[in-house]
């Protein structure tokens, strides 16, 4: 090939490459949506084949150094930056994560449907439907023990003024449940995204497993209620609860709901190879994921703050007004923040 047939084939190459840089040196790569993206790395692998090509023809030509500069900045942008965009985090966290949440909403409403099957499931195994039947009872308890959390004694109710087994006084008899339940969603949700790679199988069962355990505790409180009636066992559950699990368990849910676009990455095939649809659909699952953090944060707050707190401090009905105002916002902030084009994520999910 000679110089002016190479000139004239990898030039509209080059200026494309260029018109990519322009943008993504003030902005960063982040302001290239999903198929610039690829484009622009296939351009840069490109461009730098070509100065080494392009070495050989003439050394020191004008084209060698325009070359040589292109490649140096496309080089800077990918791999020179090592300043934390705080700013660009928190605003994704803001305005674009809402995005990608929505744009992954089937997935969390599939996570969300084996959690309420979970706990259906649960709560029906574990609930003695007739009380007053040794043998009802005694398969209940059974199944209870079978299909319970580990430590299930220290979480049963108790009668007032008895002696906290867990030896956290002044919390009603429920921290240790409380914090059950708080480091187990914690390790449902980064679990159930790892387990992705599995195809999405232990992602399946993560999600199953946490809403049996919440219906097997359920049923333990709800057969405390009917076995011990004015006691309010069951409304004792759901304060110790609600207050942080309106934001633990989507968060929960949401780890299953990257887990399982992790496995649609690895089982769907696309007109692109399987290794490129599963880069694609892990950086999304992982962005996903991301908002998890802080919304695990403000359920331990909520947790050790309000959940947690004895009833002449937070009466059973503010703290049932906290959960909803909570569970508010978290629809609010999922379904009405981050529409629009911003320089932070797109609606289309690129």
């Amino acid at each position: 090939m000679d110089l002016s047939t190479f000139l004239h084939e990898r030039r509209p190459a080059w200026k494309r490459l260029e018109e990519l840089l322009d943008r993504a040196e003030g902005s960063g790569l982040t302001c290239l949506n999903e198929d610039e993206a690829v484009e622009f790395g296939n351009l840069y692998r490109r461009s730098a084949s070509d100065l080494n090509q392009a070495q050989t023809f003439v050394s020191g030509d004008a084209t060698v150094r325009y070359l040589n500069d292109l490649v140096a900045r496309a080089y800077l942008v990918i791999y020179g930056r090592t300043r934390i965009d705080l700013r660009g985090m928190v605003m994704f966290l803001i305005w674009g994560w809402p995005a990608v949440f929505r744009r992954y909403l089937p997935h969390f409403l599939l996570a969300a449907g084996l959690f309420a099957f979970g706990t259906v499931f649960g709560f029906l195994a574990c609930f003695p439907w007739n009380t007053k039947d040794p043998a009802s009872l005694e398969a209940a308890h059974n199944a209870q023990a079978f299909l319970g959390p580990t430590g299930m004694s220290t979480i049963q109710p108790r009668e007032e003024g008895e002696k906290d087994p867990t030896g956290l006084q002044g919390s009603g008899g429920y921290a240790g449940f409380s914090m059950f339940l708080f480091t187990h969603n914690v390790t449902v949700t980064l679990f159930a995204f790892a387990l992705g790679i599995t195809c999405g199988v232990g992602t399946v069962w993560f999600m199953f497993e946490n809403g049996l355990m919440l219906g097997v505790l359920g049923a333990v409180f709800a057969e405390a209620e009917v076995t011990k009636p004015g006691h309010y066992y069951f409304l004792t559950f759901v304060t110790g609860i609600v207050p942080h699990g309106v934001l633990e368990v989507p968060a929960c849910l949401i780890g299953g709901a990257a887990g399982l676009l992790l496995a649609q990455g690895m089982i769907r095939a696309r007109p692109w190879p399987r290794r490129e649809e599963l880069a694609r659909l892990g950086k999304e699952a992982f962005l996903l994921v991301s908002a998890t953090v802080p919304l695990l944060a403000v359920a331990g707050l909520l947790e050790a703050g309000v959940a947690r707190a004895p009833d002449w401090v937070f009466s059973s009905a503010l703290k049932l007004t906290v959960a909803c105002v909570f569970g508010a916002l978290f629809l609010v902030y999922t379904l009405l923040l981050g529409w629009g084009r911003n320089p932070y994520y797109r609606r289309d999910g690129a």
